[in-house]
């Protein structure tokens, strides 16, 4: 598999995280759902390919995706014994933008590669027919990663991200929408109605300031995008600005299966630690050249860690309570339901919910001789008193 060069990345480090998250989690999904599935769809929304380095457009979304999906079809051959088969959809509206798109898109032998030079939203029909046109059984992932906030509305979506089986990703680019969600323009304010297909965020957000006004937009959106398009199980991350102590835009994953916050929760981890490492070499290349002496030590031996270090304890602080008023709520509650509620944050891993029940209640259902349980399934927690 293609490695991708780090350089590529220096002053869009934001994207190499909003990549990484893409690679990790799409690699175990594509193991994973190709263990029992005939063929997997991937829809890139918004190809692209933008600020690509790369001659072969190895640092560009689809092409990342692409090869992690390769990787699935190849486990699935060696350790299943099955043929899994796949199909790639690439949007891209920009004609100079498709052009590159297109020609990535020819050389790809192996794979079934759709290029549309198309609106998203123009195209959801078109979409919802080639995907209901394959064999049942096979499952779409839908990755929806645009400019701004345009282009997606809810409404206009809703018969794609309702399909089942179905996932998937959204690019909720946090830093333009907070500088406008509460414009009173009326284009503006329209605009915002039709992303999330509703003005219930405007009651979410009212009075608030900051970084409570940006989670509640953001967990508004997240809600609508569950709700609409029937998905129990949705998961937010965050991705930094490289040089700056602020928020550049939250990725919000949507699934119907408990196992898929697992694994996305799993690609997040890996992807702070990165974070970490190229936060500090962006803020180390930017002192560098504001005062013109070198540094000594890389991000590797000296990660940026204090602000992720206070964003962890701030978003641990809400999952425990929003666990500890779902707990109170029944005599016991289930382990998985618990999970689902603690690990809709950014940052929280699964390790913070297990310590916060040991804390405060105790595991039932656990084979004898386990502590803790090994599977979610059939466990349940009652809180002490």
């Amino acid at each position: 598999m293609t490695e991708v060069n780090l350089e590529h990345y220096h002053e869009r480090e934001q994207s190499l995280i909003k990549h990484e998250i893409l690679k990790k989690y799409l690699e175990r999904f594509a193991h994973i759902v190709g263990s029992w599935t005939d063929g997997l769809i991937y829809v890139d929304a918004f190809s692209g390919p933008w600020n690509s380095v790369d001659p072969d457009l190895q640092d560009a979304s689809f092409s990342i995706a692409l090869n992690q999906l390769r990787a699935g079809r190849d486990t699935a051959a060696d350790v299943f014994k099955k043929q899994l088969s796949l199909a790639c959809i690439f949007l891209e509206s920009n004609k100079a933008a498709f052009s590159q798109l297109s020609d990535f898109a020819s050389r790809q032998s192996d794979v079934e590669v759709i290029p549309l030079n198309a609106e998203f939203e123009h195209s959801i029909q078109e979409l919802v027919s080639i995907i209901k046109s394959k064999k049942k059984g096979w499952f779409p992932f839908i990755f929806i990663d645009p400019k701004g906030w345009k282009g997606f509305s809810m409404e206009t979506i809703e018969p794609l991200i309702q399909l089942k089986p179905c996932e998937v990703l959204v690019n909720f680019m946090t830093g333009h929408i907070q500088r406008f969600i509460q414009d009173e323009r009326d284009g503006l304010k329209a605009s915002f109605r039709r992303l999330y297909g509703d003005d219930s965020y405007e009651r979410r957000i009212e009075g608030l300031e900051g970084k409570e006004r940006e989670e509640a937009m953001v967990f508004a959106y997240a809600d609508r995008l569950a709700t609409v398009g029937n998905y129990p199980f949705v998961s937010v991350t965050i991705v930094l600005h490289p040089t700056k102590d602020r928020t550049h835009f939250h990725l919000i994953y949507a699934s119907r299966d408990l196992k898929g916050i697992e694994v996305f929760k799993q690609a997040e981890r890996k992807a702070l630690q990165l974070s970490e490492t190229v936060r500090s070499d962006a803020k180390r290349r930017a002192r560098e050249l504001s005062t013109g002496q070198l540094e000594l030590f890389s991000g590797t031996e000296m990660p940026e860690t204090s602000y992720l270090d206070g964003l962890r304890d701030r978003y641990q602080q809400k999952a425990g309570a929003a666990m500890l008023e779902l707990a109170r709520s029944r005599p016991q509650v289930a382990y998985d339901d618990l999970y689902a509620v603690g690990l809709r944050f950014p940052t929280v891993q699964e390790a913070f919910v297990r310590q916060w029940i040991r804390e405060r209640g105790e595991f039932i259902g656990i084979p004898a001789g386990k502590r803790e349980p090994t599977t979610k399934k059939g466990i349940r927690v009652r809180l002490f008193s």
